[in-house]
């Protein structure tokens, strides 16, 4: 009797209440209430955060139901605001299709929070994945983006690329200047080489200031952007694998951090100080200093 009542009691909790008990469930077993009762059946498509965390790991029919359990949710959830997938097996690349349709369906609704996560490289995203209008934060793992990419985030904050994968340099400087008020970038992307691309650069008038950005995370490498694009930031880590001025020459080498206070910096081989050293006189407000070497 008492176990009823307890029962008894959680149901009569506020609608609002329980689906804050939900969220905090796999979404497996968030779904699995829907079964429970009449009143817990509407429930789960109250709740607006949902985390996909596909467990495959290339069993086929585990696959499947997965990417079943993804549909039948995103198409009965009345308002999603954060929606994260995370692809852990390799049948998903051969399935952009299903992957294209749930950001489809994603758009419909005020996303503010979008995680794509790939275990392999061979996942495709459309190249719409940059037109969210209400998107504060976006982070992708292990993808390529493929084609001319459109950008709509007029509200975007965050943003982490990590191994992500563009057809070429434009595409990815286009998306930089379409977040105008970024304050947290994390990049490490790379390009699918094309022989009529190499030792292309932009105009330097192309590329716009990101005047907001406060932290900036950067494989430098593959960061073919003036580095007054990201002058403004107080917080800047560099992953450098050559020498910095050979780098950025192109782009008038460095201008000055006047805001930076705490610089990183993350080398993978032996580096000429001189470098280091040149770039500290354009750090006047720098009161840290931590330089690691990557084996």
């Amino acid at each position: 009797m008492e176990n009823s009542e307890s029962i008894d009691r959680i149901s009569d909790l506020p609608d609002e209440v329980l689906c804050h008990i939900l969220s905090f469930l796999p979404i497996k077993n968030a779904f699995s209430t829907t079964f429970l009762s009449k009143r817990w059946a509407p429930l789960f498509k109250l709740l607006t955060s949902l985390h996909f965390d596909d467990e495959s790991d290339g069993d086929e029919e585990k696959f499947l139901r997965f990417r079943r359990l993804v549909d039948t949710v995103t198409i009965s959830t009345q308002l999603i605001k954060t929606f994260h997938l995370k692809c852990r097996s390799r049948h998903w690349c051969d399935d952009r299709y299903n992957v294209d349709r749930w950001i489809e369906t994603a758009k419909q609704h005020p996303v503010e929070n979008l995680q794509l996560i790939s275990r392999f490289n061979g996942i495709s995203l459309p190249p719409n994945i940059f037109r969210f209008s209400m998107l504060v934060v976006l982070s992708l793992m292990s993808v390529k983006v493929v084609g001319d990419i459109s950008v709509d985030l007029p509200l975007l904050q965050t943003l982490q690329l990590n191994a992500v994968c563009f057809e070429n340099k434009e595409y990815f400087n286009k998306l930089l200047s379409g977040c105008p008020i970024l304050r947290n970038l994390r990049t490490s992307v790379y390009y699918i080489k094309k022989e009529e691309d190499e030792g292309v650069r932009l105009s330097t008038e192309w590329f716009k200031s990101l005047s907001n950005l406060n932290a900036a995370d950067i494989d430098i490498d593959a960061f073919d952007v003036p580095f007054r694009v990201i002058s403004n930031v107080k917080i800047l880590m560099l992953t450098v694998k050559n020498r910095l001025p050979e780098i950025n020459s192109y782009y008038g080498g460095f201008p000055v951090f006047q805001n930076l206070t705490d610089l990183n910096l993350c080398f993978y081989k032996f580096h000429h100080w001189n470098d280091v050293i040149e770039l500290l006189q354009y750090c006047p407000n720098l009161q840290i200093l931590s330089i690691f070497k990557v084996s």
